[in-house]
């Protein structure tokens, strides 16, 4: 799967992952009515474009087959580590040390964050 994953079509994929059992189109519609004034017909586009990328799969209603039951085809672990990947490569040209110290110099971290940060630190240096 070499697509990404538009800001619009993250919202529908947390939908999805944050339910644990398939929902119908309707259902994710109306999850997603914050405001933002996205139309019905928009998210119902949206989702048909993440089941073309593969991204989410859908099985038709046993009772209705007008109705169709949607579910996220990928975990959102394998989508994040993905576009985190990504972002690396665009942004950073790979490196990983060059983006944390950008990310770590302009950030205020509390003590409590420093320490977490240190703490994945030594647990890598002693995988390796």
């Amino acid at each position: 799967m070499n697509y990404n994953i538009s800001g619009a079509e993250w919202e529908i994929m947390r939908a999805l992952w944050k339910c644990e059992e398939s929902m119908t189109s309707s259902e994710i519609v109306a999850r997603l009515e914050d405001g933002r004034g996205r139309s019905p017909r928009t998210i119902k586009t949206l989702l048909q474009r993440l089941v073309a990328k593969g991204f989410v799969g859908y099985k038709v209603d046993a009772a209705d087959s007008r109705v169709y039951h949607y579910s996220a085809a990928v975990s959102e672990s394998s989508c994040v580590t993905k576009e985190n990947r990504d972002f690396v490569s665009r942004y950073y040209n790979g490196d990983v040390a060059g983006m944390l110290a950008h990310f770590i110099g302009d950030s205020d971290l509390s003590q409590e964050q420093i320490a977490e940060l240190s703490t994945l630190l030594d647990a890598k240096k002693e995988k390796q």
